[in-house]
């Protein structure tokens, strides 16, 4: 063992947490076993060679055979091979040996043997155990030895007891990763242009036409001499906090899905205890399909933790193994692990990107209608219903608030068909989660379907000129005819189905804007808001406005609806809130002029289209926060819809060299 002991006497609960972490270190992130064979990633995360092989197999199923990369099972960055050429299963075995790991456990294998006293064996005393371990001159005794060898010779030290002696670090000091894993020789020099540490052979074969090497000490002292380890900590800290923000909001989901489910089966079981066997094999429809849905919900549900656990105990023990480096002085370990430390806070943030973009409330719930207990009628069970709704995640110490963000064009896609008779007007669009948007086209009387990305889907013809269009659940869209009707389109399987159609009981014609809450719509006439039933289009006057109102948002959290007006005048209302029988003018005609698209984000911002003013404001929901995010400077001319869904805004456009083009943004 080598010379030295542990620094500090560290506390009973100290010496487990490093046992913990330091198993974690040797623990494959795929198994969570012991690594068997170790194979190091670029990014420095290592794996079981046949995890890995296993896992880089698995995810490139289903993908094109020219597939040449896979991405990280912790940090996700994206990793090449050494040898495309060679097969995929071939791939986890061209990867470096950790042998640091692979030494580590060595070390800890002796170290869980059992130690027996050195003096004693001499003595003839065969398997003596050891009480106490002298760090002066590395050498363990038994009680007796200490007194009648070591303190007659050592008066000057106090050995230690060994349950408080850090053998982790003693076997941290007993290897190190210095060696080259291509040429077995020493590393000693860094390439800043590569971010790769190397010995000579390295450096001479793959390096030579580099700008920046330099000796792995200079790169320390660099790095030492600026801010950016102090910088990566800090980060590493508050992502391990947003993990742990996240994980805990993961555990109430999963615990509100399950109290879910619960009371779905129950009422499944009350209402079958009123009606006789002839509904066992109706129950057991609905019972699958409550459970697969509650699967598959909880299966995603799962998968985000397992994400976030895994990248949170990534970066614990970077956290840890960071110290560690800095104590001891670890040159290479320091370069290494200020590598590792990046690709996590990188891929933390990306991970957090990802679910506040993709991050929905799901209800699972059983209706029925409890009239329909008429023997003399046909019976049914009801339907299991899945809701969901975009939430917000949790606040966390990377967490931007959508009212702190600016608004960054992602690209533009055209809208017109080659079947289209006339120049596109879009007066209504949907931006739908998993990257669908759906649009309605007032000039050729369709509605439209395309991906994020501007790909064509399919498009339906529609009897009457479709003016807005409002989300009623995930795959269903509510698109607003001119002449008073509502048409019901189902949005599955990549195409567009129009599944029903509502024919208002309208005593004056002309219908604009459309927006669904509550199990009812709310549409904008000229100066009038009407609710109307979804099952039978009853409508009913809600209130009365000063002047047209071409668009429609509601809240679904707050129970708000925003209703723009389009209006010049700057004495007016451009938008009014409506809320529990009530109206509240929230923005005046000033910043915007003659208001069109509306809608209201997850965190409750409203944003709001000027059309002759060409810009894009986004607002509180009381009005009391107003801000331009974009204007005719970026590019806006004449916006006319306008969809947000999570950090994304699609912006449809009617001036002459727009009104064919959707834009397409999102808020960093």
């Amino acid at each position: 063992m080598a010379e030295g002991g542990p620094r500090h006497q560290p506390s009973s609960i100290e010496g487990e947490r490093r046992q913990s972490l330091d198993s974690q270190l040797l623990e494959c992130p795929i198994c969570l076993e012991q690594l068997r064979h170790p194979k190091s990633l670029p990014c420095l995360h290592s794996f079981c060679q046949e995890c890995l092989g296993s896992y880089i197999t698995k995810e490139l199923s289903g993908k094109t055979a020219s597939a040449s990369s896979f991405s990280c099972p912790v940090c996700r960055k994206v990793t090449e091979p050494v040898s495309q050429s060679e097969a995929k299963e071939t791939w986890a075995e061209q990867f470096p040996t950790n042998n640091l790991a692979v030494e580590m456990i060595k070390l800890s294998q002796k170290t869980s043997e059992k130690t027996t006293c050195r003096p004693c064996e001499k003595k003839g005393k065969m398997n003596v155990p050891v009480k106490l371990w002298c760090e002066q001159y590395n050498t363990f005794f038994c009680a007796a030895c200490k007194v009648d060898h070591h303190d007659m010779f050592h008066e000057e030290c106090e050995p230690k007891d060994i349950a408080d002696v850090n053998m982790s670090a003693i076997m941290r000091r007993e290897v190190s990763p210095n060696d080259c894993g291509k040429h077995n020789e020493k590393m000693e020099y860094y390439c800043e242009d590569h971010q790769l540490l190397g010995c000579s052979k390295c450096i001479i074969v793959d390096h030579r036409k580099c700008e920046v090497v330099m000796s792995i000490e200079e790169s320390r002292d660099k790095l030492r001499n600026s801010s950016k380890i102090d910088d990566l900590m800090d980060l590493l800290h508050k992502c391990t906090e947003a993990m742990k923000t996240l994980i805990k909001d993961i555990g109430e989901q999963l615990q509100s899905i399950f109290y879910d489910q619960d009371t779905a089966l129950k009422s499944l079981t009350d209402l079958r205890q009123n009606i006789d066997r002839r509904f066992d094999s109706l129950q057991k429809e609905l019972t699958d399909k409550l459970i697969t849905h509650f699967k598959e919900e909880k299966e995603n549900l799962e998968v985000s933790r397992q994400q976030c656990e895994r990248l949170m105990f990534a970066m614990q023990n970077t956290l840890t193994s960071s110290e560690e480096a800095t104590m001891t002085d670890n040159t290479v370990g320091t370069i290494c692990l200020f590598q590792r430390g990046q690709a996590e806070v990188a891929s933390c943030k990306g991970l957090i990107q990802e679910l506040e973009k993709s991050s929905v409330s799901t209800t699972l719930r059983h209706e029925y209608d409890t009239q329909t207990f008429d023997t003399n009628t046909d019976l049914t069970m009801g339907k299991i219903v899945v809701d969901k709704q975009q939430r917000n995640l949790p606040t966390t110490t990377l967490s931007v608030p959508l009212s702190e963000r600016q608004l960054r064009i992602m690209g533009k896609f055209n809208i017109k068909l080659p079947s289209d008779k006339s120049n596109c007007t879009s007066c209504g669009i949907i931006y739908l989660h998993g990257g669908f948007i759906v649009l309605g086209d007032w000039a050729n009387k369709n509605i439209k379907l395309f991906t994020e990305n501007g790909d064509f889907l399919c498009n339906i013809s529609m009897d009457g000129t479709p003016v807005d269009l409002c989300q009623v659940d995930d795959n269903t869209v509510a698109v607003m005819l001119r002449e008073d009707t509502i048409c019901m389109v189902s949005v599955e399987d990549l195409k567009l189905t129009l599944t029903s159609t509502i024919k208002l009981s309208m005593t004056t014609k002309g219908c604009y804007g459309i927006t669904y809450r509550n199990n009812r719509f709310v549409v904008g006439k000229d100066t009038s808001l009407h609710s109307v039933s979804r099952k039978f289009g009853i409508t009913s006057k809600i209130h009365t406005l000063k002047s047209r109102c071409l668009h429609l948002a509601s809240d679904h959290q707050s129970g708000h609806v925003f209703a723009s007006l389009h209006t010049n005048n700057p004495n007016e209302s451009a938008v009014t809130r409506l809320s529990a029988g009530s109206s509240t003018d929230v923005l005046k005609s000033g910043v915007l002029k003659l208001t069109t698209g509306i809608d209201v984000d997850m965190e409750h911002n409203v944003y709001v289209c000027g059309y002759n003013s060409h810009n894009v404001i986004q607002m509180s929901g009381d009005g009391t926060h107003v801000r331009e995010l974009l204007s005719s400077s970026d590019g806006i001319q004449k916006p006319r819809a306008i969809s947000v869904c999570g950090d994304r805004v699609v912006i449809t456009n009617q001036s002459p060299d727009q009104q064919n083009t959707v834009h397409v943004f999102q808020l960093v």
